[in-house]
């Protein structure tokens, strides 16, 4: 009886695939690699389950796309599977296609945060129109995840759009940093997620004070004024019931400052502190100077005892 010891391209090419259905992917890369190094019928095939799974390792990577769906392309199927899930090959180029764009919207700067907000608006209605409810395939095959649809993307896109735009505008606009926040937390909702962030930021971005040392009114807590903590008396408490926009907290453990107040109270603290520290340092110089040379004066004594 004859024993094969040397397997053929496409006999490696097949433990490749019952790896994959093991979702033993390392293993299956390294057998696809085995076989193109051999004759076998199913190169392009092995090339596209490669770069498959280097996609699936490298989410964040746009040449891993690319290379997947030019191998995908060379391939030629329509339709093929990746261990239990079926794939229909123009359903997944169009996952990839958006997969780049929303890395290229997500890496967009920071600063330039209405461009990077709508890229991301116009990025979600594409995976509402082009997806829709269908399960999203690379996250399926990656996590066994069919609950992330090109739907719920769409909303998740949306949140982060909103939440880019109202963190931008708030500098310039807080009430129109507050609006943005409500719709992120309302999208937030839409996928289940609580949105407490979005929530408590709005709250804040909402809120108006006046400050209680120059008498300047601001709107957006924790940007443009903030709560400090003081002891208000109760002739100050009845006071202030009196004023429209308010100078402390409703508790009334707290007194608003506006930023360019807190800011220069700070800084001067700061220097107050450096000029501490400075002379501390400088004394204990001094005193370190003198005490050396206090202990060179004993030991020069000891030495002309000992002689």
């Amino acid at each position: 009886m004859g024993f094969k010891l040397f397997k053929s391209g496409d006999q490696l090419y097949d433990e490749g695939i019952d790896l994959i259905n093991r979702k033993e992917y390392g293993n299956a890369k390294g057998k696809f690699n085995d076989a193109l190094s051999k004759d076998t019928s199913k190169a392009a095939m092995a090339r596209m389950y490669i770069a498959l799974i280097d996609l699936n390792n490298n989410r964040g990577n746009v040449s891993s796309y690319e290379a997947f769906i030019n191998a995908l392309d060379a391939c030629g199927q329509s339709q093929f599977k990746f261990g239990l899930t079926e794939i229909d090959a123009e359903a997944i180029k169009t996952e990839c296609t958006l997969g780049i764009e929303e890395i290229r919207a997500s890496s967009m700067v920071d600063y330039d945060y209405m461009a990077k907000g709508q890229a991301m608006i116009d990025l979600a209605a594409k995976y509402a129109s082009m997806i829709g409810d269908a399960p999203l395939k690379l996250d399926e095959i990656a996590k066994g995840n069919t609950q992330a649809t090109g739907t719920r993307e769409s909303l998740i896109l949306q949140a982060m759009a909103y939440e880019c735009m109202g963190t931008g505008v708030v500098m310039k606009d807080p009430k129109q940093g507050s609006e943005y926040m409500q719709l992120a937390y309302n999208f937030r909702r839409q996928i289940g997620d609580s949105g407490d962030r979005d929530l408590e930021l709005m709250k804040c971005y909402a809120k108006s004070g006046k400050c209680w040392l120059c008498g300047r009114p601001a709107n957006g807590e924790g940007v443009h004024f903030m709560a400090v903590r003081s002891n208000i008396s109760q002739m100050f408490r009845d006071r202030e019931r009196d004023n429209l926009i308010k100078t402390a907290d409703s508790g009334f453990g707290s007194i608003y400052i506006c930023m360019p107040c807190y800011s220069a109270i700070s800084n001067r603290a700061d220097d107050i502190s450096r000029g501490y520290y400075n002379q501390a340092v400088s004394e204990m110089r001094a005193m370190e100077a003198r005490l050396q040379a206090e202990i060179a004066a004993v030991r020069s004594e000891m030495l002309i005892r000992s002689r």
